[in-house]
């Protein structure tokens, strides 16, 4: 391993399924080979294993300090004890550096880190206008002005906070996949229309649902995966069976093979009502899929030129994405050509480079500029 080139600490609530957790463990790793000392500290107990693996020389260190059941009183006191835990793991990490993931994150590390003299970064991973309270909304406007820099996905989440906050855009890796061919397979019999995230709300697999129903009768050779899982299992499954789509459409649960499952279908479609930076539709369009999104606040327009490298839709259009989902259900010649297309995304949000961004500003945050 190379000489240190300085301490980084990492906070987040849980390393599990998650766009979020998925980007920190990525950088973490890249940082720690480039030779930064790393620790990672999150609020969960440790007893379940990390989603997303980390090297073997990124520190983890568990605080125990997720809401668990046990009564209020418990819960108050977790609550309250939180920032205290936080701020003496903190110091005793010893960091150049702090980086902070999600919303509720930022604030309580950033309020955690009063008069230590330790830069905060702190990184917001969904759309800042959406998901989040009242009270986190007042918090985050009044302590992100402490921050070193607020790190934003996109153009359109970065114009959300006031210029009296010091802010840098650092998009999300698109990883190249395993293997360089585009993942169609238009000669097979059985074709798959695929989705992937967690089962929530904001996903919009709800709307995904009616938009496919009215197609099943036209193409009677697709079905409708569901990768993820989530709160709203139950609720999407019973959806799908008032719709009469129970053996159209599967819910297949979780996977760490994001690209070896994606190599299998052959339409993406993201039904978000809002996103940060869809990582999964950035790896659908590395590994050749054709795609179709809404063009929901933020980050799909970003990745998508519609009718070049994908396909964007109206948001939360139902009658919208079910036309574009005919239109690419009925062309294996669109698909292709789409596909083909959608993989030169890996050029603009290869790893080295979105690594390289936050490597300068690390640097610069530690040189106090």
């Amino acid at each position: 391993m190379p000489i240190s080139k300085g301490r980084l600490t990492f906070v987040i609530h849980q390393l599990s399924a998650g766009g979020a957790e998925r980007v920190l463990t990525l950088l973490a790793n890249e940082l720690c080979k480039k030779g930064w000392s790393v620790t990672v500290l999150t609020f969960d107990s440790g007893s379940e294993p990390a989603f997303f693996k980390l090297h073997s020389d990124v520190q983890h260190w568990p605080l125990s300090l997720k809401r668990e059941q046990g009564g209020w009183w418990k819960a108050i006191k977790v609550h309250f004890l939180r920032p205290w835990v936080l701020r003496k793991a903190i110091r005793k990490s010893g960091p150049d550096a702090v980086l902070a993931f999600i919303d509720q994150m930022n604030i309580l590390t950033l309020m955690a880190t009063i008069g230590l003299k330790i830069p905060v970064i702190v990184s917001e991973r969904s759309h800042p206008a959406f998901n989040i309270s009242k009270l986190c909304s007042l918090l985050r406007q009044v302590v992100y002005k402490r921050s070193a820099r607020l790190v934003l996905q996109t153009r359109d989440a970065c114009d959300f906070f006031s210029s009296s906050i010091p802010k840098r855009i650092i998009p999300n890796p698109v990883l190249v996949p395993e293997y360089s061919e585009p993942a169609l397979k238009s000669e097979t019999n059985s074709k798959t229309l695929m989705a992937m995230g967690g089962l929530r709300e904001v996903k919009g697999f709800d709307l995904l649902l009616r938009a496919f129903a009215p197609l099943c009768n036209k193409f009677p050779d697709w079905v409708l995966e569901i990768w993820g899982e989530g709160v709203q299992r139950k609720t999407l499954e019973s959806l799908r069976d008032e719709l009469g789509l129970r053996e159209r459409v599967r819910f297949p649960g979780l996977t760490k093979e994001h690209h070896q499952t994606m190599s299998q279908v052959d339409i993406f479609v993201l039904s978000s009502r809002s996103e940060g930076f869809p990582n999964v539709l950035g790896e659908a369009m590395a590994c050749g899929l054709p795609v179709v999104s809404f063009d929901c606040r933020s980050g799909p327009s970003e990745l998508i030129q519609d009718g070049v490298n994908g396909l964007l839709v109206p948001p939360e259009s139902i009658q919208e994405l079910s036309s574009s989902l005919e239109r690419l259900m009925a062309s294996a010649e669109l698909r292709k050509s789409l596909g083909e297309q959608a993989q030169k995304i890996t050029e603009i949000y290869s790893l080295d480079k979105i690594v390289q961004s936050w490597e300068e500003l690390i640097a610069e945050v530690v040189r106090g500029q």
